[in-house]
């Protein structure tokens, strides 16, 4: 046993430095279910109006979801317990490592030293992880000093989570589990019409769409934990009795319970109108407005609530300092209920769109058009402060919680060209060959979050209490973009078709971006540098049922690069940066 540092002064041993630390057991299983239902039916006529669409669509969806979150730490050859360290060392119990050879890691293309393989935990102990932990504290080599007092049995934080006593499915608590049900329905109704006889041609279609959005939603309702009552014979115990605070005593019962809200109940109409005006023989310029709807996500929309209890004790001599004999509590002041949630009663983010592009067809497979559109965002989803009526035990109580909510709108406007053709004038084999290039500009106002950051999380222990958690209130920047939009994008498209012979040549750029608002280790906005990555695909049809082919992504092996903003003026460091691997895929296809 090769000794290292010790972290205590007061350990007469030799110390190991490799054993098995640490463990997380995590687990999650999901279940979705869907029907759905579409009909849909035209006429045609003759006039003004060519014909009639209508039509419906229907739509049940279920979602469960099961999720321990990473609850389950648990110290193994607890590092800073001689005994455990020793029990679960490297050197006593060889059996529970094997070793693994590096000496070809990423083809030999890293940095490597005089040694290339190290010892490992087994995997078979992660395979089995609950079965690992048991057997562990059977054997003595976990969680070894309170385990061997127990009989070889473990306790609390270091069993499985199916051995817990607050389990409710499985390995799950309650407040493991959500479950959420959508139901859509749609109505539509198009009218497409032809004036034909103009000096400027027109065609397009004027349309309605009914929708109709509901959700169901069953989660964690998680109360304020008992220690907000009191110790059991304090002053603050006896005053939370009382008939005038006796309602937040029952409540702060740290239980954590299932229940289920009808939440969203929406429905609207959408307009759409296009315009299509045939200004030459080659030339043609499109106008379309319309509304439009993006559902909210059923994980913040799920029903999740973790109450806390808030007050301020009163004392007998305000000013001095409580002492149970001399200075005890006589009442509560500033009594507040606050939660952080999920919100089954979320609607759906809206938007109003317009879109004007002019088309030249200059050549029978050419084209160039150039495109505006601007995008009136609104009913944003965000997380914000937001009120909350609980009903508990035939109580009603005003929450003030902090989660997913309807907030803010803005605006997305940009330009976009494009340009596409075959040069089908060349000679023989040549006319095959392609090119196709668009490029958009995207500006936004007034899409930057108001609202200001929580202390706190939706995240449990492995005994169901809350995490205390004030990490996401540390470096809060004001005016940051919209999550995922570059304010340029670019792509570039090499093609050949001739014959039995289909290839693509693409490469595709995009400028910096916002990555995500919270970074999960710095806690600091995150952003992905400009990027660009080629991919290639060559199909060979065989015959009319059968194409075989290969595909390759990420030729150029592109490394994204992030940074971290730093502070309110926008300063950014260099953070992490990550290669996708270079694919190659062989595909057959066939088609009946």
């Amino acid at each position: 046993m090769t000794a290292g540092w010790s972290p205590n002064s007061d350990w007469d041993g030799p110390v190991p430095n490799m054993f098995l630390g640490s463990g997380m057991e995590q687990e999650e299983h999901n279940t979705a279910k869907a029907d759905s239902f579409k009909f849909d039916a035209s006429y045609e006529m003759d006039g003004v109006f060519t014909g009639i669409k209508a039509g419906v669509y229907y739509t049940d969806k279920d979602l469960t979801v099961r999720d321990t979150a990473y609850e389950g730490w648990s110290a193994i050859g607890t590092p800073w317990i001689m005994d455990d360290r020793n029990a679960a060392a490297a050197v006593n119990r060889p059996e529970l490592f094997e070793r693994v050879d590096f000496s070809d890691y990423y083809n030999g293309k890293v940095l490597k030293g005089e040694v290339d393989n190290f010892l490992f935990p087994r995997m078979d102990l992660v395979k089995n992880y609950a079965d690992s932990l048991r057997q562990g504290c059977q054997d003595g080599w976990h969680n070894a000093t309170l385990s061997a007092a127990n009989n070889g049995q473990c306790t609390g934080t270091y069993v499985p989570y199916a051995d817990k006593p607050n389990r409710v499915e499985g390995p799950y608590a309650a407040h493991n589990i959500s479950s959420s049900n959508e139901q859509r329905t749609e109505f539509y109704i198009r009218g497409d019409f032809e004036l034909a006889d103009l000096a400027v041609p027109v065609k397009g279609n004027i349309g309605l769409r009914y929708v109709s959005y509901e959700l169901e939603s069953t989660g964690a309702f998680v109360q304020p934990m008992t220690s907000k009552r009191g110790d059991e014979g304090t002053s603050l115990n006896d005053v939370m009795q009382q008939p005038e605070y006796k309602r937040y005593y029952d409540l702060a019962s740290g239980e954590s319970v299932l229940s289920t809200v009808k939440g969203t109940d929406y429905d609207t109409v959408l307009p759409s109108v296009n315009l299509t005006f045939g200004v030459t023989d080659d030339v043609v310029v499109r106008f379309g407005a319309s509304k439009g709807l993006y559902y909210p996500s059923l994980v913040d929309a799920r029903n999740i609530t973790l109450l806390d209890l808030d007050y301020t004790r009163r004392l007998q001599n305000p000013g001095s300092a409580q002492d149970e004999i001399t200075n005890p509590v006589i009442g509560l002041d500033d009594i507040e209920l606050t939660a952080l949630a999920g919100n089954p009663y979320l609607e759906p983010e809206e938007s109003t769109n317009f879109d004007l592009t002019a088309e030249w067809y200059f050549a029978p497979a050419g084209s160039l058009t150039v495109g505006l559109f601007h995008k009136k965002l609104g009913n944003i989803i965000r997380n914000k402060q937001f009120d909350l009526s609980v009903a508990y035990d035939g109580e009603e109580y005003d929450v003030s919680a902090y989660g997913p909510d309807n907030t803010g709108s803005g605006t997305i406007r940009g330009i976009e060209f494009a340009y596409s053709q075959f040069y089908d004038m060349l000679p023989g084999a040549w006319s095959g060959l392609g090119l196709q290039f668009n490029y958009t500009y995207i500006d936004q106002s007034g899409l930057e979050d108001p609202n200001e950051v929580s202390g706190g999380t939706l995240g449990f222990d492995e005994n169901g209490n809350p995490i205390a958690d004030n990490r996401n209130t540390f470096r809060v920047f004001s005016g940051l973009p919209l999550q995922g939009y570059s304010d340029q994008n670019m792509n570039i498209v090499g093609m050949y078709e001739y014959n039995d012979i289909s290839f693509r040549l693409a490469y595709t750029w995009r400028s910096e971006y916002l990555l995500t608002l919270r970074e999960s280790e710095e806690y600091v906005p995150a952003y992905a540098e400009d990027s660009g990555m080629m991919d290639a695909s060559l199909y060979y049809t065989i015959n009319d049922n059968w194409k075989i082919g290969i595909e390759g992504s990420n030729l150029l092996n592109t490394e994204i690069k992030t940074k971290y903003q730093m502070n309110q003026a926008g300063d950014l460091t260099d953070a992490l940066s990550f290669t996708t691997d270079r694919r190659y895929a062989l595909s057959v296809r066939a088609t009946f």
